[in-house]
């Protein structure tokens, strides 16, 4: 049986010709793209332009006028001042318009044309980061525009060594993309394995910066994330320099960051500003919370179920009456608890910022104790699912926040089946699984998991800055190296 032709599908069009009707067929004759005739010196430009996209003023000011009263026909030199690149097929043309460039062209001359700088700017102004808020910090945050987000990373980022590489993903829509680091510091394997696969990126469209991560990280069923996404310019900057790689997309106000391991996502600006103590302090703080959040829940449910000897006398009693008016069992109680959580926080995220946070503590308060007296849950298992949820809003990253969300559940019905055994089970599973990811090839859960005890400089605790980039004996820079406290030893015996 003969197939119907499809009498809606465009006919296939040699991309790599330089044609203005092929470019506006391509464009589907969209009433905004704009063409005009520009007479100057016995020559006839004509300039093709998406009226949305460029700005009108910039337009006249620096191409259009300057055309006009051009005498030598040189383009390249009449235009010094705007940004020029040859377009010799029509990929190049259509996506340069679609960018807000303009496209000028000799009429007669079809080989080839101009792309000049034009786009309108309608970029927001650098403000304080919403979500990775700092005490002593920056008040600096990456916005929406890609090279904007550039110019921010390169001035607290000052090295002849810092690379930007560019691509294009998407092929119905297209997403421009920023590959950037340090040469002289970042590993080159790393680098060519972040282009290979950023290269191997054949979606139709980029809608934001997850679309990316799910392509290019190493394993995507885990609740772990192994890149790190911020909107820091200085911490981005502080990743550059320790040898990892950064991708800015543009429309979006984070940045990538890779290869990341498990301890990067503890680590905040505010570490190295404060003393190392206190950032040690601090980040052992996050750690424990983020294992108090993890298993407290399991633990309740083991106690109250299969361990009241574990429990102090006087507490067995208040736990044995609380729980003699709740009709479900603990691993139910808490579910409740959890998932009504969960509801409450989602529905503030939705809220204007106004609200949200006045409806996150009173309908806390007044569901809970609601549900306490009704004879629901029981007071046991709401102080538990509150500590829960503080120490989960301790996390200084949302994605590895979300991973209690996600592992919380099971590690819940692992203790209400086994008791202690069954949280045993789940926290070496957690563990091994830690063990066998890795990001871009290096061990996800190092400096742990192998174990390098080089690497604890900069892990759970922070060592003080003169000894975290000293070298090992080992190390070819050690001789070479200069001292940070070397004026120590001038001034007296002490020791540093």
């Amino acid at each position: 049986m003969r197939r119907k032709r499809n009498k809606f599908k465009k006919p296939m069009m040699n991309q790599a010709d330089f044609s203005i009707d092929t470019i506006k067929t391509q464009l589907n004759h969209t009433s905004d793209l704009k063409d005009r005739e520009i007479h100057s010196n016995n020559q006839i430009y004509i300039i093709l332009y998406i009226n949305s996209l460029v700005d009108q003023e910039k337009l006249e000011s620096k191409i259009i006028k300057p055309l006009t009263k051009m005498e030598n026909n040189n383009i390249l030199n009449e235009l010094y001042s705007q940004e020029i690149s040859t377009a010799k097929s029509n990929k190049i043309a259509i996506n340069g318009l679609l960018d807000g460039y303009c496209l000028l062209i000799k009429k007669g001359r079809n080989s080839e044309g101009f792309l000049l700088k034009t786009n309108a700017s309608t970029d927001r102004e650098v403000s304080e980061p919403i979500i990775e808020k700092t005490i002593l910090g920056a008040k600096v945050g990456f916005v929406e525009s890609l090279d904007k987000n550039i110019f921010l990373l390169r001035t607290v980022t000052k090295s002849p060594g810092f690379t930007v590489k560019n691509y294009t993903l998407g092929s119905s829509t297209t997403t421009n993309v920023s590959l950037i680091y340090l040469d002289h510091v970042a590993d080159p394997e790393i680098i060519k394995k972040v282009e290979q696969r950023i290269k191997s990126i054949t979606l139709d469209s980029i809608r934001s910066a997850g679309d990316i991560q799910d392509c290019i990280e190493d394993h995507t069923v885990t609740p772990f994330p192994q890149l790190l996404l911020t909107e820091r310019p200085d911490r981005s900057s502080a990743n550059l320099k320790d040898g990892r790689v950064a991708l800015i997309i543009d429309g979006s106000p984070t940045v990538i960051i890779l290869p990341a391991t498990f301890m990067t996502f503890f680590q905040t600006p505010d570490d190295y500003i404060t003393r190392w103590w206190l950032g040690s302090f601090f980040r052992f703080i996050r750690l424990f919370s983020y294992i108090i959040a993890l298993i407290l829940p399991a633990l309740y449910i083991a106690f109250v179920s299969f361990h009241y000897e574990v429990i102090p006398l006087e507490l067995v009693y208040s736990l044995q009456s609380s729980l003699s008016y709740v009709p479900f069992r603990p691993f139910i109680e808490l579910m409740i608890m959890q998932l009504s959580l969960e509801l409450l926080r989602e529905a503030s995220i939705r809220l204007p910022p106004s609200v949200a946070t006045t409806f996150g503590i009173v309908g806390g308060l007044v569901v809970g104790t609601a549900m306490v007296e009704a004879g629901i849950v029981s007071y046991g298992g709401l102080i538990v699912v509150a500590l829960t949820s503080v120490s989960s809003f301790v996390q200084p990253n949302l994605e590895m926040s979300s991973s209690i969300r996600v592992l919380g559940f099971p590690l819940m019905l692992l203790a209400a089946t086994f008791g202690f055994f069954g949280i045993v089970i789940g926290v070496l599973f957690v563990l091994i699984h830690l063990s066998r990811l890795t990001s871009f090839g290096l061990p996800y859960f190092s400096p742990f998991v192998p174990l390098n005890m080089e690497d604890f400089k900069d892990t759970i605790l922070r060592v003080p800055s003169w000894m975290m980039y000293k070298h090992s004996k080992s190390s070819p820079h050690y001789k070479q190296e200069k001292q940070s406290r070397k004026w120590k030893l001038d001034e007296s015996e002490e020791p540093f």
